[in-house]
């Protein structure tokens, strides 16, 4: 999650004798028959011109296919006022056609208010206008901390309001673990979320809840790949656990369809092979 993750910057990566951007090969659509994820993309670098149109450019899809994630104020979202530098590189990003790029905003486990959060999000649509295809709900959970206190309804209305004010924008929760059922996916579509981050985390680290220890619960089995997604870091990229040929397939494996794969932990600049 963001909050934990203010190190992340994104550049590029050196596979064979090419230098090439931080996301991989063209792909079809995730789903049955997908030989590629689609990617979403914490692209927090501080919005450096360079990072943007290279990811920008190389997304897999087309259309909006891959989502890239925005945070002008470093863990704090769109901020008090529109940032000229911002605007250039989003605006810049969707002209490639490849990717649609979503604000983030912090929820704090269901702890934020709503009026808050809902003055988050309208930053981005006031700020961008035109140019903000969703919002990514950071620090989701099922329960409220601490209690027994579903945060369904909280959520629930937070997507109704993104698909009610912002044009039926892309509704993105960041779990960064298993939830414990689909009551997100159970509700009318105004309500329901559109993605789901089931892991966050690093590739083997053991104090970080590791993705080679990550299981699935049987009931995401039951709905589209499309709806969920995955953000690895510290990944291994060794001739013995080469990347994105490791986690990314393993991901495809596991009934994800929108993944970030990254090769290096809290370092900068941070070096990315993406699936």
């Amino acid at each position: 999650m963001r909050r934990n993750l203010s190190w992340i910057a994104v550049a590029v990566a050196v596979f064979g004798m090419a230098l090439v951007p931080i996301v991989g090969s063209a792909g079809v659509a995730a789903g049955a028959g997908a030989t590629h994820p689609r990617q979403i993309i914490p692209l927090y670098d501080g919005g450096n011109a360079s990072d943007w149109a290279q990811t920008c450019s190389h997304a897999v899809g087309s259309g909006d296919g891959s989502l890239i994630i925005a945070d002008v104020a470093n863990g704090e979202g769109a901020g008090n006022a529109r940032v000229a530098s911002w605007a250039s590189v989003i605006k810049n990003c969707l002209r490639y056609g490849k990717a649609s790029v979503i604000g983030y905003v912090w929820t704090n486990y269901g702890q934020q208010s709503l009026a808050t959060v809902e003055a988050g999000i309208d930053n981005w649509y006031r700020f961008y206008p035109g140019d903000i295809g969703g919002i990514f709900l950071d620090g989701s959970w099922d329960t409220i901390p601490g209690t027994t206190t579903s945060n369904a309804p909280y959520y629930q209305a937070l997507a109704s309001y993104i698909h009610t004010h912002h044009h039926n924008g892309e509704v993105v929760l960041n779990f960064g673990a298993n939830p414990a059922s689909g009551w997100m996916f159970s509700s009318t579509a105004k309500k329901n979320a559109d993605l789901v981050v089931t892991f966050e985390g690093a590739y083997n680290d053991p104090s970080m809840s590791p993705y080679t220890a990550w299981v699935q619960p049987a009931w995401e089995l039951h709905y589209p790949a499309a709806d969920f997604a995955a953000i690895v870091y510290d990944a291994p990229n060794t001739a013995a656990t080469p990347q994105p040929s490791s986690a990314c397939a393993g991901l495809l494996r596991q009934h994800v369809g929108y993944v970030y794969v990254g090769t290096w932990y809290d370092q900068m600049p941070y070096m990315s092979g993406v699936c």
